[in-house]
């Protein structure tokens, strides 16, 4: 899947009533800096980009301490 594939999805579910190529210029430089920089991306875009791709997002823990609540 491309940049633009993904784009194009991403606006089927945000706003379905673009084109596809209204999509890619709407959406396109955010999916690219989701993909290229996802730590300054809000959370929803990254998610909604996962769930496209049919994938996860596993955390893994490397030190375990206990938290007092």
């Amino acid at each position: 899947m491309t940049i633009s594939d993904l784009t194009r999805e991403y606006g089927k579910i945000e706003a379905p009533e673009l084109s596809p190529e209204d999509a890619i210029k709407k959406y396109g430089s955010m999916v690219r800096n989701a993909i290229n920089e996802p730590e300054r991306t809000k959370y929803g875009t990254v998610k909604k980009l996962v769930e496209i791709l049919d994938a996860e997002i596993i955390i893994r823990v490397k030190r375990i301490e206990e938290i007092p609540l």
